[in-house]
């Protein structure tokens, strides 16, 4: 409730329809999202590591959606985007990888990517399809993160891999550099 608080007075206060708030994507925050969706509050939810917390808030998403038409209010100027967080996967995993090199620094793509199968799915299936006829925007993957923080990686090695339609790859400048 707190979340929800919050979010509507910064939105509010702020007056302008390219603004995000971020929410975290929590088990608890889920139901903030939904009704800031309903709102037509912009949400950026953010510090996804996973891809069955992604698609429940995918799923919250289109619930947003579902009760702001249900009311007859416009739909299609609602943006959102789901922060997807890619090394920091690989910066946890990789010293238990010790024993299988060969899976180090491969963990966080392979994981983006079946999130990125999920959003295929999710916003290329039927469910979406009416919610996209009256205008709805899907809730695009962002894929965080993205700097490699072991020194032996490409600099580009989150980058690269995670080019795609109706994403967002946002690049902190020494990344940008590379």
């Amino acid at each position: 409730d707190g979340t929800v608080r919050e979010a509507r007075e910064l939105f509010t206060r702020l007056a302008m329809p390219n603004v995000m708030i971020k929410v975290p994507g929590t088990v608890s925050a889920l139901h903030a999202i939904e009704q800031l969706i309903a709102e037509g509050i912009n949400v950026n939810v953010t510090l996804l590591f996973s891809v069955e917390r992604y698609v429940s808030v995918a799923e919250a998403y289109l619930r947003g959606l579902e009760r702001r038409r249900a009311k007859g209010l416009p739909i299609d100027r609602i943006a959102s985007v789901a922060s997807f967080f890619v090394s920091r996967l690989d910066t946890a995993l990789d010293p238990v990888l010790a024993q299988q090199p060969e899976l180090q620094g491969q963990i966080a793509n392979a994981n983006a990517k079946l999130a990125y199968q999920e959003y295929l799915e999710i916003f290329g299936g039927q469910h979406f399809a009416a919610l996209r006829e009256q205008g709805a925007r899907p809730q695009r993957l962002l894929w965080a993160s993205t700097s490699t923080k072991n020194p032996a990686y490409p600099d580009l090695l989150y980058v690269d891999n995670l080019i795609g339609p109706d994403t967002v790859n946002t690049l902190p400048p020494a990344t940008y550099d590379a």
